[in-house]
């Protein structure tokens, strides 16, 4: 996560301070997601929300998750963005878990 006044105190990113304020100031992007597909969605989906997560806020993964026909989400507190990587097979045992409906 970056803020806007590291452009200011990190030399490294000091260049690029014109074209992220442009991008900040920006409020016509595009809809990330069309809603209205998620919600016909046919497909089973198994997602993780990570409760501490430092890069995605977790009211809106929730959210998010909450607008897909057919997702079922494991949310946890002791895995964190990474945890794909760092922590593959807890993780995965938690996704077929819910696809096996074994968690509550």
């Amino acid at each position: 996560m970056i803020f806007r006044d590291m452009f200011d105190d990190y030399d490294e990113l000091s260049h690029l301070k014109e074209t992220a304020d442009i991008l900040a100031e920006s409020d016509d992007w595009p809809d990330l997601y069309d809603e209205e597909q998620l919600a016909r969605n046919e497909v089973p989906v198994y997602s993780s929300t990570y409760i501490d997560d430092m890069y995605v806020h977790f009211d809106l993964s929730r959210e998010t998750a909450s607008k897909i026909k057919n997702c079922k989400h494991f949310i946890t507190n002791v895995m964190y963005h990474n945890a794909l990587g760092a922590k593959t097979e807890d993780l995965m045992k938690h996704l077929f878990a819910l696809r096996d409906d074994v968690i509550d």
